[in-house]
């Protein structure tokens, strides 16, 4: 199995690609999964499991990639990552990559568009926050983000704090620990006073754990955002090409709020605060 090398983008340096990771899901979920790169402690961030066949081939189509990127073929490299990207294979790696060649190949936008992707499952990988810090500095747009509250940042940062494969695992073996439990307490001629406390552990355990992940795989509270890819888009007050209702313009790799939408049409907040109306075409959601 290939090594993953951690990575730092400095000026001078050639940012290197990812290797990709194959691991086994946790009990009674899939013989096993196209993984996601690991995070600072090591562990693999599973995604949606393609078929045991698949993933040999994934894994030499994804190496082929980090060749041609490495020989500096950057356009081959990217489409053999938007390849696999497009037939639904997702890790924040893959992102990351296909990130890197868009920043080798000058689309900003695309480029922090899935760096933000691969912020979204390693919110705390250095690599990919010097990266996407290093692409936004490129931006014609400088802007400037209000002061946040420290509540939704501390809560986001403890949904995030454990791994999506240790969540997984934490919450199939609570699940199992609790039935057996139960069961024993149900079956047995004399249940034994530690099956009581087991069951009361396993329960909290799995209600905890369970409700973060839940949090996680719905993106339950966290804001849609997007990335705007034309290279300038004008924002209306209301959703009209109307010219008299121009409020301002931005530009390609500005990172926006979405809250409403309106048949071709999306309502933006931007960091600092500013709200208007773009057209649906000319961003992507993160």
């Amino acid at each position: 199995m290939p090594r993953r090398t951690t990575q730092r983008t400095r000026a001078g340096r050639r940012p290197r690609p990812r290797r990709l990771l194959l691991a086994a899901l946790p009990l009674g979920f899939a013989a096993s999964a196209f993984a996601a790169g690991t995070s600072a402690a090591g562990l693999a961030s599973l995604q949606e499991a393609p078929a045991l066949s698949d993933a040999a081939s994934a894994a030499d189509r994804f190496q082929e990639g980090n060749r041609l990127y490495q020989a500096g073929d950057y356009e081959g490299a990217l489409d053999a990552w938007l390849g696999l990207f497009e037939e639904g294979l997702d890790s924040a790696d893959l992102h990351y990559n296909i990130g890197n060649a868009y920043f080798k190949l000058g689309e900003l936008g695309r480029a922090i568009l899935f760096y933000e992707r691969a912020r979204v499952e390693l919110p705390g990988d250095e690599s990919v926050r010097a990266n996407l810090e290093l692409a936004r500095s490129l931006t014609a747009d400088q802007i400037t983000p209000l002061p946040g509250f420290w509540v939704p940042r501390v809560v986001s940062w403890a949904v995030r704090l454990v791994p999506r494969g240790w969540l997984i695992a934490i919450v199939t073996v609570g699940y199992l620990a609790l039935a057996s439990a139960l069961l024993h307490q149900l079956l047995a001629r004399e249940p034994r006073p530690w099956t009581g406390r087991v069951a009361a552990t396993a329960t909290v355990l799995t209600l905890v754990f369970g409700a973060n992940l839940l949090i996680r795989e719905f993106d339950i509270g966290r804001a849609e955002r997007g990335v705007i890819l034309r290279t300038e888009t004008a924002v209306q007050s209301a959703p009209s090409d109307d010219p008299s209702l121009q409020l301002f313009t931005i530009h390609e790799g500005a990172v926006v709020r979405i809250d409403r939408r309106s048949d071709e049409w999306i309502e933006i907040v931007l960091e600092d605060g500013k709200v208007g109306w773009v057209r649906a075409g000319d961003l992507e959601t993160i």
